[in-house]
């Protein structure tokens, strides 16, 4: 936590109030989003016990496995909701833009989670349906598996930095706002709403108190309250599974309805929680390269999307030496793409990655705007220079590339030099970007002399790693079979066994 952000927490303490930390909001928010609540048994974190899911506030869909524990009820669930989510992405496979390879989705789905333990109760959900036969003694519908590989496909882009195809609201909210409670705390949907926003006439001391009680405000998920738990819902269950037996319709219908409206009980606060923390959340202005990170999520959509089409594998089980590799760079260069594009857009990033000697702020206290350079062309190149003094701590080296969002747009500078001068730091820049075609710089391309000016380190353009195949790597990192461990992971994902757990 930068010092910025721990003030930011210690502020909203002393005034019991939410402290904005960003001027935008950095994340999609689609027109359309497909709200999803899964709930699971305590200490049950494989066994699906309900979903409510829909696209709209007064339009939602609950789903209910009267018992958990039983394989053919927990996949009879699996299929209606593999439906209703399959139908909100498809509708999304419909208008592509572009020709041959550069042809993609104009839009891409989004779902929306309370809690990254809703992320993981997907997760959990993508991979006991994916590898489901739809043939045989343990046939499950053909939705189920092609449902569980678009959740893992999902649920692998949301570890993505700036993706926005399934989010979960806490992280949503908490990139925003800071509260006076902990980062444990945050994952508290009706604790965190009690700092952004309490209810109308209720004090935030009252309605955190209130979010604390699981009998006022039902627990986000995706697991429920023990104490619901051992009072009202394993009794439920179990006179479900008595009038099962019995085989009464009459019986059973009453006892299925009864454990419905239980657990409609227990998610419906959430679900009206959830969209209001929504309805907040558009209220932020959005981010001005939100719209680039939209293209990237329609490139990946339209990528899997044709993936699929053309009948690709489920995901493996677990990643390779190589794979696992891979996906760690694409991870971490999403990453520094994401907090430069943070701290270009938005101010208050800015600031605090200021107080982190992260970027600086400074003036202009000499120019050489005219200074030329011969490349290794022998060619002549503008190369003007700036001295800048910043009060800002500085963390930064000479070599650094630099970017700056108070300067005209494709605006580039390397660091020359870094100086300490009294209580201030001059830094010697040169603009190497950003200055036309010309032999002299276009006018506003190079700053002024007593001009202001904000620097930040440049993620750049780096090409992909190049890592070796399967038959270059020790056998230590293989998925060799006949290696030493017979248990490797098969390189053909089709190989590995569809599981049939009752």
């Amino acid at each position: 936590m930068s010092m910025l952000s721990a003030l930011a927490h210690v502020e909203a303490m002393e005034k019991m109030k939410a402290v904005r930390l960003t001027a935008f909001r950095h994340h999609r928010l689609s027109d359309r989003p497909l709200v999803i609540i899964p709930l699971t048994m305590a200490g049950e974190a494989g066994a699906p016990l309900a979903v409510m899911a829909g696209t709209a506030r007064r339009d939602m869909t609950l789903l209910v496995v009267p018992q958990p524990r039983n394989r053919d009820q927990r996949f009879a669930f699996a299929a209606d909701l593999g439906r209703v989510v399959m139908d909100y992405i498809n509708s999304y496979r419909q208008d592509r833009r572009g020709e041959g390879e550069r042809s993609q989705y104009t839009d891409v789905p989004q779902i929306i989670v309370p809690n990254q333990g809703g992320v993981n109760a997907l997760a959990d959900l993508g991979r006991m349906c994916r590898f489901r036969s739809t043939t045989g003694p343990y046939a499950v519908p053909e939705v189920v598996p092609e449902f569980g590989m678009w959740l893992t496909f999902l649920v692998d882009k949301a570890e993505m930095a700036g993706t926005s195809m399934l989010l979960p609201l806490t992280a949503l909210l908490t990139e925003h706002w800071a509260t006076g409670q902990s980062t444990l705390e945050d994952q508290n949907l009706a604790s965190l709403m009690a700092w952004i926003a309490p209810p109308r006439g209720v004090s935030i001391a009252q309605a955190l108190e209130e979010a604390e009680n699981p009998d006022v405000c039902p627990p986000a998920g995706p697991s429920t309250s023990p104490e619901f738990d051992n009072r009202d819902l394993a009794p439920a269950i179990k006179r479900f599974d008595s009038a099962h037996a019995l085989g009464d319709p009459h019986t059973l219908a009453a006892a299925q309805t009864e454990l419905t409206e239980l657990i409609a009980g227990q998610v419906k606060p959430t679900w009206r929680l959830m969209w209001a923390a929504i309805s907040i959340l558009r209220s932020v202005p959005e981010a001005p390269q939100t719209a680039r990170r939209l293209d990237r999520d329609c490139r990946l959509f339209t990528n899997h999307s044709d993936y699929r089409d053309t009948g690709g594998l489920p995901q493996r089980k677990r990643d390779t030496a190589i794979s696992a590799a891979r996906r760690l760079s694409q991870l971490e260069r999403a990453l520094a793409d994401f907090e430069a594009a943070m701290a270009f857009d938005d101010p208050f990033v800015l600031a605090d990655r200021r107080s982190g000697g992260e970027a600086f702020t400074g003036t202009v206290v000499e120019s050489q705007p005219n200074r030329t350079a011969i490349t290794a062309k022998n060619t002549t190149v503008p190369r003007p220079r700036v001295t800048v003094r910043t009060s800002d701590p500085l963390r930064l080296a000479a070599g650094t590339k630099l970017i700056s969002p108070t300067m005209p747009k494709g605006h580039k500078a390397v660091i020359v030099s870094v100086l300490p001068d009294g209580d201030t730091t001059l830094v010697t820049v040169e603009v190497t970007a950003g200055m036309g075609r010309g032999r002299t710089p276009k006018a506003g391309s190079v700053p002024d002399l007593d001009q202001g000016i904000d620097y930040l380190p440049d993620p750049g353009w780096r090409p992909n790693p190049t890592f070796p195949d399967s038959g270059h790597i020790p056998w230590t990192h293989s998925a060799d079979p006949d290696g030493p461990d017979d248990n490797a992971v098969p390189e053909n994902a089709a190989a590995e066994e569809w599981g049939h757990d009752n």
